[in-house]
């Protein structure tokens, strides 16, 4: 009856993917009623204006964090003519790979880097990557408006997304109604699924923490960008998939999470994302070809303390992920201030927001 049925559940092909990237672009970052959008502490450090930096910046990596590269980027060349950043937005790998080549001095990661990489640039260069994380994600499993799935636990998403089932659900899962959705039209649905290429750090962190390294599925669509994964859900009523919280729009929903079958179901929020009770908390990360004992150069200094300022991370909201906490900032900015060796200005209190 399934196979009788598959056409009924298939993806209409007669809609154009332009028509769904103007549909997404509309609806990117409309709120769905879950989400809060949290205030930027005051006591987060402003960002100090230096005189005179000039010079060239190049920076590469995941292609979920691209608006915020080009966000921070853009504000940087208001602040200062005479500086130019080159980013490159072509996934997680992509950007560990040109680190270690020397063909940029950033790398944007949505994920943590493993020990081994770790080991391959101190092999390469005689000094570890030094890592600065400059924002909270929650990475989200979605399905589309009209599911009316109450929440998954994370043994589900597992035998949703990989036949290995490494997390001890006892039976496959291939229908909606395997998942307890009985309504009318969807017990018998097949479950549409859609993720990541191999260059993401997002289908990296997937596999990490949800299928415990197993492989996904054959039959997954694979995006090449975290953007397609929401377009596809966007069209297709009996799809999941998963990206970042900052991906979320108008016609898709986040699922709330159990860590454990039978546990509370947790949504995806600023709130559930910093005091961890959602189980796909994870930090976005900056890693930066930095000698040690040496003074890093201007643009690359500025580019991370600009990050991790109350600017930076008013655009880090902006962009639909969460701030990094105010202790935290305060840290790691402490890490790259130089000394007094140059005159620093003040931002002003109404470029804050700009």
């Amino acid at each position: 009856m399934v196979l009788q049925n598959m056409a009924r559940y298939r993806r209409p092909a007669s809609v154009s993917t332009s028509v769904f990237m103007a549909l997404f672009f509309a609806a990117t970052f409309s709120t769905s009623g879950q989400q809060i959008t949290p205030s930027v502490d005051p006591k987060i450090p402003s960002y100090l204006i230096v005189s005179d930096l000039t010079g060239t910046l190049s920076v590469a990596g995941s292609d979920m964090m691209k608006a915020l590269m080009e966000a921070w980027s853009a504000k940087l060349g208001q602040l200062y003519p005479g500086l130019s950043i080159k980013t490159e937005s072509k996934g997680s790998e992509a950007g560990l790979a040109a680190l270690l080549e020397g063909k940029v001095q950033i790398a944007a990661m949505s994920r943590r880097l493993t020990q081994q990489e770790i080991v391959e640039f101190k092999r390469e260069f005689g000094y570890e990557p030094t890592e600065v994380p400059v924002a909270v994600d929650a990475l989200a499993v979605f399905v589309h408006k009209d599911n009316p799935i109450e929440g998954l636990s994370l043994a589900e998403v597992d035998a949703v997304f990989s036949k290995e089932r490494r997390r001890g659900l006892e039976y496959p899962v291939t229908l909606w109604g395997d998942l307890m959705v009985f309504e009318e039209e969807w017990a018998e649905a097949p479950v549409q699924l859609y993720g990541r290429n191999g260059n993401s750090g997002t289908a990296s962190f997937f596999r990490e923490h949800i299928l415990n390294g197993a492989d996904f599925k054959k039959t997954m669509t694979v995006g090449i960008g975290s953007a397609s994964v929401v377009i596809d859900l966007m069209r297709d009523r009996f799809g999941i998939g998963f990206s970042s919280i900052g991906y979320q729009t108008s016609e898709i929903r986040s699922v709330p999470l159990a860590a454990v079958q039978g546990g509370r179901y947790v949504t995806p929020t600023f709130e559930t994302a910093m005091d961890g009770s959602y189980p796909l908390r994870r930090n976005l990360y900056l890693y930066v070809n930095r000698p040690p004992k040496v003074a890093p150069p201007g643009p690359l200094a500025e580019f991370v303390k600009f990050a991790l300022s109350r600017r930076g991370q008013k655009i880090v909201v902006d962009q639909g992920y969460y701030p990094l906490p105010t202790m935290e900032l305060n840290r790691l900015v402490s890490m790259w201030t130089s000394p007094p060796m140059r005159t620093a200005v003040a931002e002003r209190p109404a470029d804050i927001h700009n």
